[in-house]
């Protein structure tokens, strides 16, 4: 297992190895760089599939593989009604609606929802199927004839019982088919349509039918108007499979090590050869991001190729895309013709600068013009100085442009001056210039020597070298040494800058003022290049780029982040553009020594600040889209006519073209390739797991093929995750350990470089739940323990409302005992009338009750009958007590018993209408009672009631001036006076009373009801 992942492992790295570069010739590009070469452990790759949710699904003679760009999973075997069936020789690969159709050397399998089937179906040995999506059908060529399989129904009929079909085309629009045998093809009336004995493939797309031979020759047939022409292509090589790309029009052949592309708009055929496992083309696939796959097949080599959608393009479009290659690999001239330095643009010729060349391209030609004055010129050169030996001694660095003249750099040699008019090259060499040199005493040993930098400002050119700076205006020089400059640049102002490893400096054009910028911001490194943009001047430190600017008058200097950077920064400019509206916009171009970045803005706009101003948007391009190391202290140029960037590179030019579009590319898809649940492999977008799972994992399948920076993952758990967690695509596998019993949903989508999202996958895993995670369960524990609680509850109640209603009742009896003392002291102080208060609460309570009041109510006129004369309290003895008749005044003291009573009572808050009762007693119904001689209903009910008791005691009871009345008196007593001294309802009720007998008189052995619902009997003192 640990080989075959090493092996897997090796198959991946091989696979990210991208073809992108190709030599110009014709009408054919030649590879340079190894192909992806996967090994799939097998022998053979038979045929391509790429199925809706993204799998690309390979055949091979040992299996089936299924690829999702990280992982490979081959099957070999299945299991079906207690029946095995091997996937083995797998010969042709169809797919509809996500479901794949499988053709082996055998039978017909089906793989639909992570699950395999065998079709019903008998046809022997397949050769091909192909799928008719209108019908639903998949037409089958055999070892035993042709047959015809339905989808739907899953039957199999015979069309043709003919031996050996190789091959099937189906004519869609029409229902129609077309098959090949050994000898030729035929239409569905076995009617010959070709004859050929070495038909090598036969294909059909649109209208049309293609017929390949073995030589190369390929025909056409019309299904519309049945017409067969001779070759229409030739491409030189035997086609094993054809593939047709709509949206580029364009046909892919595959054929022996060769790989062709015919244009069908033009005719033109292209071709790639040395592909690394390209022995026998046998099938090709374009994938849903437009990469092209091979499967090759053959004894010595076998295996997948992918090309990118960004290398096909330079299949399909002549670009301006070189490579210099020399001669002799081992030679290192011709190594280092290879390395670009520089380029300039003068007229329809570019003029490139190699290190040990230099060359000149004809724009309107597309070639490198054969005849080169200026190579003829430096060799000439070189050999004067060094003889024999000067292939090794100079070597070209810069070109630039200066009053119509081509100017180079050339290590060891000088300044070389070429007159594109009249062809004249012109060298100033170290002699040349000392004898030129406005300071004429300063050395120049070792200045044209290091010079690296040609720069055109104003009206003069500067170079650049190891010992500074030398000012050229086309017939004088100047120089100021003690500089080792590492780039020349201008601010937006025009003025000449320079950099140092120490810092950057602005020099003023007579080269005498030199003035350092400040960019030191605690940070050692090279500074290779800087741009000033008029707000911020930009520059780097190996591979941090930094921007200062003045804020508040103090200079402030900011790092702004390049995301996955690689290397130093060897190339940082800012270009305008024109789109096809003619409007003009801005790009910037940052180039690492393997990666290129296009943005169109480093402001804040585009700058996270959250995440130390890391670059968001941007274009982004790398090995993977045919950039080889861009050479450093080189600077890129940009051709403003047709709006191209050039950048060096150690193999040649890689070319940005600002005038056209850059697809983005389609949102990666995402898909859910299997959840392990602890040990057991599962799949499906709805699973029911067993509560003793402990370990939930799901594994995700990203389908990247074509190169990218890396995704970003975003998933979450419903249930668990309040949001989003965000890891890179590394973490393929997310997962949850413990999950509680229940329903969860799982989510994930995917953010690709461009910040486009892909489709969201979702899953949904219900867990069987422990006892004590049912609803139920917790509704029966909670209604357990609600009811304890009632229960407990009423207990603690009852036991506490019963220790109240004990101290309630012994308050009570505390509070009546304490009014009946008082009552007595009363009593007490009137010795004609003693007991009279006990009595009239007596008489009081019973005729409340009879009034059906309630019981709080009758316990209040109760208390405040007893306290009904306690305003005696205040009346003298010799009036209370006098034996005969009052006087008037008198009698108004005694009077003022009621209102004395209401002052006495006048604090007493808990005992509603105490006062009134002991104001109003003596009030009549008729208003001639007193003390205020109310009337009717503005007597106070409670003084009513004890108005009629106090009277019935009065009449019951003996005193020293008369003998108790007698009942019928008493009654008639009640009835005269009702409605003058008595209330008529109150005086009503008290004659029933009388008459039923609920009313009687004190006696000595009377007993009367106490305040605690006890009969009492009355004692003689109280009598």
């Amino acid at each position: 297992m640990k080989k075959i992942s090493i092996l897997i492992l090796t198959m991946l790295i091989s696979f990210l190895m991208y073809l992108s570069f190709f030599e110009v010739d014709a009408k054919s590009y030649m590879s340079d760089k190894t192909e992806i070469s996967v090994d799939l452990e097998v022998s053979g790759a038979e045929a391509l599939c790429q199925t809706d949710d993204g799998y690309i699904w390979i055949a091979q003679y040992a299996g089936l593989t299924r690829y999702d760009s990280k992982e490979y999973v081959t099957y070999k075997e299945f299991e079906e009604d207690g029946e095995k069936y091997d996937i083995i020789n797998v010969r042709a690969l169809q797919t509809k609606d996500n479901v794949l159709y499988i053709a082996t050397d055998s039978n017909l399998f089906i793989y639909k929802d992570n699950h395999f089937k065998r079709a019903n179906i008998d046809a022997g040995a397949f050769s091909d199927i192909v799928l008719n999506e209108v019908t639903n059908e998949i037409y089958i060529a055999s070892n035993k004839g042709l047959y015809i399989y339905n989808i739907d129904t899953d039957t199999g009929d015979a069309l043709k019982i003919i031996k050996n079909v190789s091959d099937v085309v189906v004519d869609k629009k029409r229902n129609d088919y077309y098959y090949e045998l050994q000898s030729g093809v035929y239409n569905s009336k076995g009617e010959p349509i070709f004859s050929y004995p070495k038909i090598t493939e036969i294909y059909g797309y649109n209208d049309m039918m293609l017929i390949c031979q073995d030589d190369g020759l390929i025909h056409t047939y019309n299904f519309e108007t049945k017409e067969l022409t001779e070759a229409v292509y030739n491409v030189s090589n035997q086609t094993n499979k054809l593939l047709y790309s709509e949206e580029d029009n364009v046909l892919y052949a595959g054929g022996e090590a060769i790989l062709s592309i015919i244009d069908l708009a033009t005719g033109e055929i292209a071709t790639a050869s040395g592909l690394e496992n390209g022995s026998k083309l046998v099938d090709l696939l374009i994938d849903y991001e437009g990469n092209l796959w091979i499967a090759s097949h053959n004894v010595t080599a076998s295996g997948v190729s992918i090309i990118t959608q960004n290398a096909l393009l330079d299949f399909l479009y002549d670009d301006p895309t070189w490579k210099l290659v020399g001669t002799d690999k081992d030679d290192k001239i011709a190594n280092l013709r290879k390395n670009v330095h520089a380029i300039e643009r003068f007229g329809n010729y570019l003029y490139i600068v190699a290190a040990a060349d230099i060359f000149i391209y004809d724009l309107t030609a597309n070639a490198i013009i054969d005849t080169n004055p200026i190579m003829d010129k430096i060799i000439e050169k070189a050999k004067a100085i060094y003889s024999d030996d000067y292939k090794n001694k100079f070597f070209s660095n810069d070109v630039e442009i200066y009053n119509n003249k081509v100017y180079f750099i050339v290590t060891n040699i000088g300044l070389v001056e070429y007159n594109p008019d009249t062809q004249d090259v012109v060298i100033y060499d170290k002699d040349y210039v000392q004898n030129h040199l406005d300071a004429s005493g300063e050395n120049l040993d070792s200045m044209l020597d290091t010079s690296k930098y040609l720069r055109q400002y104003k009206d003069y050119l500067v170079i650049g070298s190891n010992d500074g700076l030398l000012r050229f205006d086309g017939s004088q020089f100047k120089l100021k040494t003690g500089y080792k400059v590492l780039y020349i640049n201008k601010d937006s102002d025009g003025a000449l800058l320079f950099n140092t490893s120490k810092g950057i400096f602005r020099i003023s054009d007579d080269f005498v003022n030199v003035e350092e910028i400040p960019t030191n911001n605690g940070v050692a490194g090279n500074r290779l290049k800087f741009l000033d943009d008029g707000e911020y001047l930009y520059f780097n430190l190996n591979s941090r780029l930094f921007r200062t600017y003045t804020k508040d008058g103090k200079r402030v200097i900011e790092e702004i982040t390049i995301p996955h950077i690689k290397g130093s920064i060897v190339e940082l400019s800012k270009i305008k553009y024109k789109d096809k509206k003619g409007e003009v916009h801005s790009k910037y171009v940052i180039g690492s020594q393997t990666q290129i970045y296009i943005t169109s803005s480093l402001s804040d706009d585009n700058l996270n600040t959250a995440d130390d101003n890391k670059l968001i948007n941007y274009e982004f391009y790398d090995s993977t889209n045919g950039l080889q190391p861009i050479i450093a202290n080189t600077s890129g140029f940009y051709d403003e006519e047709t709006q191209k960037y050039y950048f060096q590179t150690t193999t040649g030019i890689f070319v940005y073209n600002f005038s056209e579009k850059q697809e983005i590319t389609t949102p990666v898809k995402l898909a859910i390739n299997s959840i392990d649940l602890d040990d057991t492999r599962s799949y499906g977008e709805y699973l029911e797991i067993s509560r003793h799972t402990y370990r939930v994992i799901f594994n995700l399948s990203i389908f990247g093929f074509k190169p990218n920076k890396g995704y970003t993952v975003y998933y979450k758990l419903d249930g668990v995750d309040d949001d989003y967690h965000v890891v890179s695509d590394v973490n393929r596998n997310i997962t949850y350990t413990n999950l509680s019993g229940g329903e969860y949903h799982f989510h994930a989508y995917v953010i690709d470089e461009y910040g486009q999202q892909s489709n969201e996958v979702e899953v949904t895993i219900v867990k069987e739940k422990y006892v004590y995670e049912q609803v139920w369960f917790w509704i029966m524990i909670a209604l357990v323990t609600v009811a304890a609680i009632l229960g407990l509850n009423f207990l603690i109640i009852r036991i506490k409302t019963r220790a109240s209603l004990r101290r309630q009742l012994e308050y009570k009896n505390i509070t009546v005992e304490s009014i009946q003392a008082i009552a007595r002291t009363i009593d007490a102080k009137d010795e004609y009338t003693n007991g009279h208060s006990i009595r009239v609460g007596y008489y009081s309570k019973l005729i409340a009750q009879n009034l059906n009041m309630k019981e709080d109510e009758v316990d209040n006129i109760y208390y405040i009958a007893l306290l009904h004369d306690i305003g005696k309290i205040a009346i003298p003895d010799s009036i209370l007590n006098k034996p005969g008749r009052l006087t008037d005044e008198e009698f108004a003291v005694m009077k003022s018993h009621t209102t004395r009573g209401a002052k006495i009572l006048h604090g007493i808050s808990t005992i509603p209408q105490i006062i009134e009762g002991a104001k109003s007693h003596h009030e009549k119904y008729d208003g001639s009672g007193y003390p205020e001689g109310l009337k009717g209903e503005d007597i106070p009910y409670v003084a009513r009631i004890i108005c009629c008791a106090d009277c019935f005691d009065a009449m019951a009871s003996k005193r020293v001036y008369k003998e108790p009345f007698g009942l019928d008196k008493i009654i008639s007593e009640f009835e005269r006076c009702s409605g003058t001294q008595f209330d008529p309802h109150i005086a009503k009720v008290v004659v029933e009373m009388i008459k039923s007998g609920k009313l009687k008189p004190y006696t000595a052995e009377n007993t009367y009801l106490g305040s605690d619902g006890k009969t009492h009997r009355i004692k003689k003192e109280e009598a």
